[in-house]
């Protein structure tokens, strides 16, 4: 059988009465692809509502939450698509959303992504418009994308980039060289920002194609409510930021290759101490005991 090329990623936890509109809309793309859903110890009717779906989508269920990204990663994983769109269980996306981001990807492209609309759950009604100014539909510098990016943050829920990008970039315990983290954020951000590094482009399809739900329970939502919450929300994403600017220097300037003088010095250093050590400390011999 020949493998799906997009796969759409969505994980889940305790989001029964969202859910079942997250997977109609899956499965409501113009272009063929594969529905994962991914449930890391929902407590609530998640399975019933999964499995009614039979083998339209592939179920994957584990007892124990070990985190969103521990799902995220889980749910990749399982994938076969080429391509994944992560969508989260609360929001959903156009039957078309998968089909014009397809239309832009290419060798040098590191992912496609669209405008999205951020939509009042209760009522209905849409509440702002986000990454709406990158430009017509189209693919750019990548430099573009990080304009933008280093000074908020757009979403994977609007995105499909590779699964191999996915599996190198994401991160799933705490960002390297932070100091502070708050319920997992940072990764998200540094997911696509990362990849950046990668490629020369990315595709922009400037239609609202992801809708985001405002909703109680809502991180984002949450954290915008309370100051507190807000300034620990801003914070964590300075830390991905904080990571994501020491690649790019080491990168741009090279300074791998110092590290690896470095490297290679501490290498030498360890061989010189461990042969003093040997002729001062010659080994015994093995003591027969027949």
């Amino acid at each position: 059988m020949t493998p799906p090329q997009v796969s759409i990623v969505i994980p889940t936890f305790n989001r029964s009465g969202m859910l079942r509109r997250c997977i109609d809309s899956a499965l409501a793309q113009t272009f063929p692809c594969e529905i994962v859903v991914c449930d890391h110890g929902s407590t609530d009717d998640t399975p019933t509502v999964a499995r009614s779906y039979g083998d339209r989508i592939r179920y994957v269920r584990r007892e124990q939450d070990s985190g969103v990204h521990f799902a995220w990663l889980d749910g990749v994983v399982s994938a076969h698509g080429e391509f994944i769109h992560i969508n989260y269980d609360d929001d959903f996306i156009a039957p078309t959303f998968i089909e014009k981001c397809m239309a832009l990807m290419g060798p040098t492209v590191a992912f496609c992504l669209s405008s999205a609309e951020v939509r009042d759950d209760a009522t209905q009604q849409p509440l702002a418009y986000l990454f709406t100014s990158l430009g017509p539909t189209g693919v750019y510098p990548v430099r573009r994308f990080m304009s933008h990016q280093i000074k908020g943050l757009v979403s994977p829920g609007a995105t499909l980039i590779r699964r191999k990008d996915i599996l190198n970039h994401l991160l799933v315990g705490r960002v390297p060289f932070t100091s502070f983290e708050y319920r997992g954020v940072g990764p998200d951000w540094l997911m696509t920002a990362m990849t950046t590094l990668d490629y020369q482009k990315f595709g922009y399809v400037d239609e609202p194609l992801a809708v985001f739900s405002a909703h109680e329970g809502s991180i984002t939502i949450d954290a915008h409510k309370d100051a507190t919450r807000k300034k620990a929300l801003y914070r964590a994403y300075q830390e991905s930021r904080l990571y994501y600017t020491i690649a790019w220097l080491v990168k741009t300037f090279r300074l791998d290759l110092p590290a690896r003088v470095l490297l290679f010095c501490m290498r030498v250093k360890a061989k010189i101490y461990n042969g003093i050590y040997r002729l001062f400390h010659p080994k015994r011999p093995l003591i027969s005991h027949d």
